[in-house]
């Protein structure tokens, strides 16, 4: 089974929050584990971090067990083998940031000091495979985490909006095309990343 290094330096937790914060964000704990949190006011537009790593595909997901969430997926059957701090970024089904151009996350909307940074998995994610029940605790929780199709057609269209799709979900669906939602189940595991 597939056992990230991430997962073994994540033992010694105060030296991974030391090490990957800075001075526009930290990295604490949350009420999933570890999240990642405004040091400073973020203004709406502003930039986070940006998501990297090696890239994998889907089979390479597969393999990873109970860590299949963590990569990012940006084409059709490519991932980021997400790095950190980018790893430790949260998912909210009413989110502060969002990814755009693929890589960079930006705020939504002011994010205050202390307050954690999350996006929208689904805004990532369109393989018909994956889902998790949500524990994000919003007003609005979806209760799960699933592809982008499968989300109200009023919040595809508020993401669109706001830029916050990954280019490969837009170019796949494209005008008055939208793909078939996932036959999938809900994973064990009830949150990831």
């Amino acid at each position: 089974m597939y056992q990230p290094s991430l997962f073994l330096l994540a033992e010694k937790r105060q030296s991974v929050k030391d090490f990957f914060s800075n001075a526009t964000f930290r990295i604490d704990e949350c009420d999933v584990g570890l999240g990642v949190f405004a040091n400073r006011d973020i203004q709406p537009g502003e930039a986070i971090l940006a998501f990297g790593g090696p890239v994998i595909d889907f089979d390479e997901t597969k393999r990873r067990g109970p860590w299949e969430c963590m990569p990012i997926q940006f084409g059709r059957n490519q991932y980021y083998d997400t790095q950190p701090p980018g790893v430790f970024v949260n998912h909210s089904c009413e989110p502060n940031a969002g990814i755009r151009d693929d890589r960079e996350l930006v705020a939504l909307r002011p994010i205050r000091p202390g307050e954690e940074v999350r996006f929208d998995y689904s805004t990532t994610m369109e393989e018909q495979s994956f889902t998790m029940r949500c524990l994000c605790g919003a007003p609005k929780c979806r209760q799960v985490v699933a592809d982008f199709s499968t989300l109200p057609p009023e919040v595809q269209a508020r993401y669109i909006g706001e830029r916050i799709v990954m280019s490969f979900i837009l170019h796949k669906t494209g005008p008055g095309r939208m793909p078939a939602p996932p036959a999938g189940v809900i994973s064990e595991a009830p949150v990831c990343r």
